[in-house]
């Protein structure tokens, strides 16, 4: 009987596993040179190679990497994208990156933090046409030092 138990413990938890899996349809980072990220610095995405199997809606995350030299609690970012329209639509963004405690919310071990910021969910994405994600640093400390890339994922979380 145990083992029967343990069995449909391990089933069950096999199917879960793979019922959340995270479809990735591009993840792709950009090294801040020397971790001194400039105002005037723009991190540009590119997305325009879509096929016909990827049609459809998409989540997006920004990928942050800090290090112990970053010295804010909290970050604010400008993201430009034309994930709606041919035109380009501008969001303000402010994240915490660590906590009331001074604990990093990311992921991490030694002196790099690594941090997913949810920005964008169900976005249709399409082959038709191409898209492009633009991010600037909008702190007013000109260079913030402590962040050593920044990153764009677009994926599809299954239920």
């Amino acid at each position: 009987m145990k083992v029967r138990n343990n069995i449909f413990f391990l089933l069950a938890g096999l199917i879960l596993f793979a019922s959340c899996k995270r479809e990735e349809l591009y993840f792709h980072y950009q090294n801040i040179e020397k971790g001194n990220w400039y105002r005037d610095s723009v991190l540009t995405f590119s997305l325009d190679t879509l096929d016909v199997n990827q049609i459809g809606e998409y989540n997006v995350s920004l990928e942050l990497t800090t290090s112990m030299l970053y010295p804010f609690s909290d970050i604010q970012l400008r993201v430009d994208h034309n994930f709606n329209d041919t035109i380009i639509s501008s969001d303000t963004i402010r994240y915490k990156i660590v906590d009331e405690h001074g604990k990093s919310l990311g992921k991490g071990v030694g002196n790099l933090r690594q941090l997913s910021i949810p920005y964008k969910n169900d976005i249709w994405l399409d082959s038709t046409r191409s898209y492009e994600l633009k991010v600037f640093q909008l702190i007013n400390i000109d260079p913030i030092k402590g962040v050593e890339k920044v990153g764009v994922k677009i994926f599809k979380e299954g239920y």
